[in-house]
């Protein structure tokens, strides 16, 4: 008996890479000295693959937390990462993302400097 084989080719373009926009702010009303969490929510990036630091005067922040990489319908990602902190007005709080969209990583920073006390920086 002849046997048939069928082929098939599939050519599927990837997307073109899709810049980071990202979100830096505290869940709670800041006040210096009193506790709360620091939020980089990084969206509508492609593809996933993305580092993302929480950094504290340059420095790595300890026992940070990452959310689980989501998609959305137009298959970006995004990721929430969070840290507890205790801000003060002499620190600064930066978010790191670095990301095949970026020539360099980018930093976008958080302080308790700006007009507003619970400041959200927004970039993208």
């Amino acid at each position: 008996q002849p046997k048939c084989h069928l082929i098939v080719q599939v050519n599927a373009a990837l997307p073109p890479a899709a810049a980071p926009k990202v979100q830096v702010y505290s869940r709670h009303p800041v006040t210096a000295g009193s506790e709360n969490v620091l939020n980089c929510y990084v969206e509508g990036f492609h593809p996933p693959k993305i580092d993302i630091t929480l950094l504290k005067n340059g420095e790595p922040m300890k026992n940070v937390k990452y959310s689980d990489m989501s998609f959305n319908d137009d298959w970006t990602f995004h990721r929430l990462v969070y840290a507890t902190f205790t801000p003060t007005k002499s620190d600064v709080y930066t978010c790191r993302v670095d990301h095949e969209a970026f020539t360099e990583p980018q930093s976008f920073r958080w302080g308790m400097g700006s007009d507003s006390p619970d400041f959200v920086g927004v970039w993208g």
